[in-house]
């Protein structure tokens, strides 16, 4: 039985391709190009390598190595992105970096300048939550005392 014979295209009578398992789509892969991606050749015919560099073997348990970023360099990054004289693209490409990394950063900076400048209103309802969660700390204290409590006298009676 042929694959385009017991299906039908809409119902109108012209033939489709019947639905492919993974096992046809190897077999027509096979037969015709390679579905594998492979590395471009260069020009001496070598293969380029893309990404990391592996010419240095590296073990499984050495951990690979980051850069480290100091927290005014962070700044210097990030003001350079806000100016709005270059692009961020333009910028993360300079200076090696992703543009998620560059994101993040902004965001950071953009927090701790709202918390900085924020008014007295602000601070005031965070020395509030702090007062409530230094109550809320003594109750739980003096409830698991009465329960310490509780359990020697229940103890003691049986």
């Amino acid at each position: 039985m042929t694959r385009s014979a017991s299906y039908t295209y809409l119902g109108i009578g012209s033939p489709c391709p019947a639905p492919r398992s993974g096992v046809d789509r190897q077999l027509t892969w096979s037969a015709g190009q390679s579905r594998r991606r492979v590395a471009p050749e260069g020009l001496s015919g070598g293969r380029l390598s893309m990404g990391r560099s592996t010419d240095k073997e590296m073990r499984l348990s050495e951990q690979r190595k980051y850069r480290t970023w100091t927290a005014q360099q962070k700044i210097e990054i990030v003001l350079a992105g806000l100016r709005g004289d270059r692009s961020v693209k333009e910028v993360c490409r300079e200076h090696a970096i992703s543009e998620t990394l560059y994101y993040g950063w902004r965001e950071k900076l953009l927090e701790g300048g709202r918390e900085t400048l924020a008014g007295k209103e602000e601070r005031q309802g965070e020395r509030e939550l702090r007062r409530k969660v230094a109550e809320l700390e003594r109750a739980l204290g003096r409830k698991t005392y009465e329960l310490e409590i509780a359990g020697k006298l229940l103890r003691e009676w049986e």
